[in-house]
């Protein structure tokens, strides 16, 4: 299984503190901000301990990916400080090949995107992230010889924002054949950007992530913006309010009724497991709720990197879905998607059994 992720270059930075320190730094417990990376840095000075991670929702589901027998590619942006790799950057580059992830990142004159993960008592959480220029992907960085011999693209929802670059990665897609997964990243693009992922489904060889919140946002926005498919599917706009998981499973079935296997659409449902629907068919995988979880950054990320390694590689919905909450779990006992190696080694080799088994 060859995987190119494209997306956020983000180096994740991680403190556990054992007081509501979020609060000395002025940032709201369970919260998510988006912040200058000069204010970030004034933050960073209280910040004892820091455990930095490379992150981005693409560089995280790939190291799951690589950990488990996939050869996987990244494309990004990251900064640079005198000419030279800015110090996250270098870190970022680091951990992905210390992953085995292959890293095409360009520079940029600016700093490297940083996520500065609190983690206090109780648990809770506060985020502030700085994109830095994670976001100045270009048409043009995207050169077609690192679509070649490629068996899927993973899709960072964050570049949909940037339409020259998504025009170029589905037309390329298309063209050499190319399965197109896309992580919806977040419930603002699954709002904005809901008419290109409703594209991107019909139109394309497509796997299409969500967590719960973006599915619901994303089957209200369609549907407000598409009445004719309301009707068709005889829901009524009150309905798709206060109904949502039935509604978002209605729409999903319809999407996905061809009899071919893509496009396929995952709804990640955190410790209530994960909903699939492909080729007609859909089901659902529970999980087991780990009860001190130490962080859950990384774990959408992880599930949507072993979905690529079991479902693309021809399991079974059902085992997948299985499959890939299991390892999802894992990532919930480190900070972000530094993976436990252990678990991984033992995931990859029944990973590769079940695929032993299959090919007889």
């Amino acid at each position: 299984m060859k995987i190119l992720g494209i997306g956020n270059a983000l180096l994740d930075i991680f403190w556990f503190s054992d007081e509501e320190s979020a609060l000395c730094l002025g940032l709201h417990p369970n919260s998510s901000i988006h912040i200058s990376p000069e204010r970030l840095d004034e933050l960073l000075i209280a910040v004892s301990t820091p455990i930095h991670v490379s992150g981005g929702s693409a560089a995280n589901a790939l190291k799951a990916a690589s950990a488990l027998g996939a050869t996987c590619r990244f494309i990004g942006c990251t900064g640079t400080e005198d000419r030279e790799h800015d110090k996250a950057a270098k870190l970022f580059r680091s951990d992905l090949d210390l992953a085995n992830v292959s890293n095409f990142t360009e520079s940029r004159n600016g700093p490297t995107g940083r996520c500065l993960i609190v983690h206090m008592p109780g648990e809770l959480k506060a985020i502030a992230c700085a994109p830095g220029v994670a976001p100045t992907l270009r048409a043009d960085q995207l050169d077609t010889v690192f679509f070649n011999e490629i068996d899927c693209v993973l899709l960072d929802g964050q570049t949909l924002r940037n339409e020259a670059v998504t025009a170029r990665i589905v037309a390329l897609c298309r063209e050499k054949n190319i399965t197109l997964a896309l992580d919806v990243a977040s419930t603002e693009i699954a709002r904005t950007h809901c008419e290109i992922i409703y594209s991107i489904i019909l139109n394309s060889g497509s796997i299409v992530f969500m967590n719960s919140d973006e599915a619901k946002t994303f089957t209200i926005a369609i549907l407000k913006k598409h009445p004719e498919i309301a009707e068709k599917l005889s829901i009524s706009s009150s309905e798709s309010r206060q109904n949502a998981k039935t509604i978002v499973d209605t729409l999903f079935s319809s999407l996905t009724s061809t009899a071919k296997p893509l496009p396929c659409i995952v709804e990640k449902m955190g410790d209530q497991g994960a909903r699939a629907w492909a080729a007609g068919n859909k089901c659902h995988a529970s999980t087991t709720p780990i009860l001190f979880p130490i962080d859950d950054t990384a774990a959408g990320d992880t599930f949507a990197g072993a979905w690529l390694c079991s479902f693309g590689q021809g399991m079974a919905l059902e085992e997948a879905l299985d499959f890939s909450n299991r390892v999802a779990a894992t990532a919930l006992s480190v900070p972000g998607s530094r993976l436990d190696k252990d678990a991984f080694i033992a995931l990859k080799n029944e990973l590769e059994y079940k695929q032993h088994i299959r090919s007889f």
